[in-house]
């Protein structure tokens, strides 16, 4: 009786582990139905929120500047002296820190926008760069002045292509 009351006992154990799991599968899934379905609506409301990002030719000549993300990339822009290449930046819903936009360069990189500078925040307008062939600079729009920064290297650049058929004139 004893070893017939015992596999009893681990039946029922484990008809409510499985039962338990099988609830927790459910509740989880019910969770995810109205996440998954509600993202549908926000990605409208996604693409409204976008941000203006503008790169100047800080030079007295031509150079070239081409942009990407993860998500997106344009092809490489010739710019005169201070004309400008402005994209817009669509700040994602869901993790907006992951929202990034680098710029290339013949000299090297910089990160063009990034969810915690102060042009990121929705009481300004756009980003604004300047670049030129020693540094880039960026517009910092609550002290209302210009910072210097240095290019990073190309590394990551490199592996979508660089500036190709980038020119620098003298």
């Amino acid at each position: 009786m004893t070893g017939k009351r015992r596999r009893e006992e681990e039946m029922h154990i484990t008809i409510t582990s499985v039962i338990t799991r099988a609830l927790l599968l459910l509740v989880t899934f019910l969770f995810l139905v109205p996440t998954s379905t509600a993202l549908g609506k926000d990605e409208e409301k996604e693409n409204k929120k976008t941000k203006l990002v503008v790169v100047t030719n800080n030079h007295t000549n031509y150079l070239s500047v081409r942009c990407f993300s993860f998500d997106d990339e344009f092809n490489v822009v010739h710019l005169k002296p201070w004309a400008q290449f402005k994209f817009k930046v669509h700040i994602r819903k869901i993790y907006p820190s992951a929202t990034m936009f680098n710029c290339s360069t013949n000299m090297g990189t910089f990160v063009a926008f990034k969810y915690n500078y102060h042009c990121s925040q929705d009481i300004y307008e756009s980003c604004d760069w300047r670049f030129d062939e020693e540094n880039v600079y960026r517009w910092n729009p609550k002290l209302k002045t210009w910072f210097s920064y240095n290019y990073d290297p190309n590394y990551e650049s490199l592996s979508r292509g660089g500036v190709i058929r980038g020119y620098f004139a003298n």
